[in-house]
């Protein structure tokens, strides 16, 4: 997962330099709102904020989350609201594939009724429109 996020900057940092050149060689009539965009986004979060991103992309590797039940997770882990916050709005997270997981290993494991299953996603953290997907794709 790190090789991933170590390549994503690569590709950053080329892509800079290569938009630098442009500009130098008069391609590009303004650099300021091109740099403001691509370099101050990759270098705004904090070292606690991009910590708790990776801990939220482990967690998603290996068990399913709700937004809101991803975000306790790493604030019981220690993580500020604020840290918790940016990992699950910048994870890349399909909260309604994570409420199909959820559903399916709930049904894997237990007896649920529709009604049972949607109360117990939504009692998860799942939006009830999450939820409802979730019960519509898991329960057959």
């Amino acid at each position: 997962m790190r090789e991933v996020c170590s390549s994503k900057r690569v590709v950053m940092k080329v892509m800079v330099l290569v938009m630098v050149l442009c500009f130098n060689m008069g391609i590009l009539p303004s650099m300021t709102s091109i740099q403001s965009n691509v370099v101050v986004t990759a270098e705004a979060a904090t070292a606690g904020q991009k910590n708790a991103l990776n801990a939220a992309k482990d967690y998603l590797h290996s068990m399913s989350f709700s937004k809101k039940g991803l975000i306790e997770q790493l604030k019981f882990d220690g993580y500020s609201t604020k840290e918790a916050n940016y990992a699950v709005e910048n994870c890349g997270a399909n909260w309604k594939k994570q409420a199909v997981k959820t559903a399916k290993s709930y049904l894997d494991t237990m007896s649920f009724s529709k009604k049972e299953l949607m109360e117990q996603l939504e009692f998860d953290g799942f939006t009830k429109s999450e939820a409802k997907y979730g019960v519509s794709k898991a329960y057959k």
